[in-house]
């Protein structure tokens, strides 16, 4: 397991200031609702190691190899944080957008087969599920979630090196009340590129606004499936692919090779807000549709990936380029708790859904790791657990 360096003391406005610009090479892209900033930042700040790594995969491009599985399981740790209460998240509206990434990422979204006909034969499941993680990095039992009491906004550095878990081993999700030190709450968030850089730097994942997280289960503003601003709880599917290594289908507008994905349109489109379904003014000449529907546009009709995006994502998947094909390998879901046939599942993912507090010895005695004695499993509903680990 790699060893992430966590920074506990309170830094000097120039330490910090010298973070945060460490930090801004390794952001890759965003989506938010009225402007997206981060895409100009990765290519102001951009680094010669993550544009190597991101040129070896895309070099890979479009090889369909047959070994290549068909489903991928992607464990997965949401971090909460706000400066007075972060359960306002809550957990039902945690499981209510991993159900919608699952919908998302294996076509069983309500929309999939109601789509424009233009692009239906070419709408793709991609076959990735995503799991809440139920163990953590060392072993012990968890939902898949961690709470912050902090103020910090997503550029800032500290916001990720106090709760990072192994970026080689699950995808962190920071969720957050400002994604921009900006002081906006509308903007939706960033994902990075895979990149073993920003793996090690403990810095990969994706920054997300809770206000956009599920349906309204807690702190959510979506209210349900019917409301106006559905279409923005698929923001964070949006990030996914991001973070699987696709570009908006507006990258680059009409020039060539705008988001390296043959089977999607380019569009004349500069992504300052969302665009309405469909909008004949953004097709580009030469061709006859945008695929408004598609997840990586900034559009109202979220419905689907592509063929061509899915053989992208599943290079991503394959490729060592921020471990990504080590997220979904058996011995990471051992490791996990997401192997479905790991009987232990059901004995750390209780129906309750409680989280763990901490871990006493007999003398009441915090401890950091099992050991063969017994322990004190205290949770957030006041339970306890008695538990003796035997090897």
């Amino acid at each position: 397991m790699k060893k992430l360096l966590l920074i506990l003391t309170k830094n000097t406005t120039m330490k910090r200031l010298l973070l945060i610009l460490l930090c801004l090479p390794m952001i890759g892209f965003c989506q938010t609702y009225y402007k997206c900033a981060t895409n100009e930042m990765h290519k102001m700040y951009s680094v010669s190691n993550i544009n190597k790594e991101l040129n070896e995969i895309q070099n890979n491009l479009y090889q369909k190899n047959k070994e290549f599985s068909n489903n991928y399981t992607i464990p997965v740790v949401f971090h909460i944080n706000d400066s007075s209460n972060p359960y306002k998240v809550t957990y039902a509206q945690i499981e209510s957008a991993i159900n919608i990434l699952n919908e998302d990422f294996n076509g069983s979204n309500s929309e999939f087969n109601s789509l424009d006909p233009l692009f239906q034969n070419i709408a793709a499941n991609i076959g990735v599920t995503f799991c809440l993680a139920s163990k953590d990095p060392l072993g012990l039992a968890t939902n898949g979630v961690t709470y912050h009491y902090n103020n910090y906004h997503g550029m800032d550095p500290l916001l990720k090196s106090i709760s990072v878990w192994p970026c080689d081993k699950y995808l962190n999700i920071w969720i957050v009340n400002e994604p921009f030190d900006d002081g906006s709450i509308s903007q939706s968030g960033y994902a990075t590129y895979p990149s073993t850089f920003s793996a090690n730097q403990g810095t990969d994942g994706i920054v997300y606004n809770h206000r956009y997280l599920g349906y309204g289960l807690g702190s959510s503003s979506v209210s349900s499936p019917s409301s106006w601003g559905a279409y923005m709880v698929r923001v964070l599917t949006h990030e996914v692919g991001h973070y699987l290594n696709l570009q908006h289908t507006f990258e680059n507008a009409c020039m060539f090779p705008g988001d390296d994905v043959s089977d999607t349109p380019p569009v004349d489109f500069q992504g300052s807000t969302s665009h309405l379904c469909p909008d004949l003014s953004i097709i580009c000449s030469g061709y006859s549709a945008v695929n408004d529907e598609n997840f990586m546009d900034y559009s109202e009709c979220y419905s689907m990936f592509t063929e061509g995006q899915k053989i992208r994502m599943v290079d991503a998947l394959n490729s060592t380029n921020g471990y990504r094909n080590n997220l979904w390998s058996i011995n990471n879901l051992d490791f996990t708790g997401c192997n479905s046939s790991n009987t232990d599942i059901l004995l750390i993912n209780p129906v309750s859904k409680k989280i763990l507090l901490k871990i006493t010895d007999i003398l009441g005695r915090k401890v950091d790791t099992e050991q063969r004695t017994l322990l004190f499993y205290i949770y957030d509903d006041g339970t306890v657990e008695k538990r003796i680990v035997i090897e």
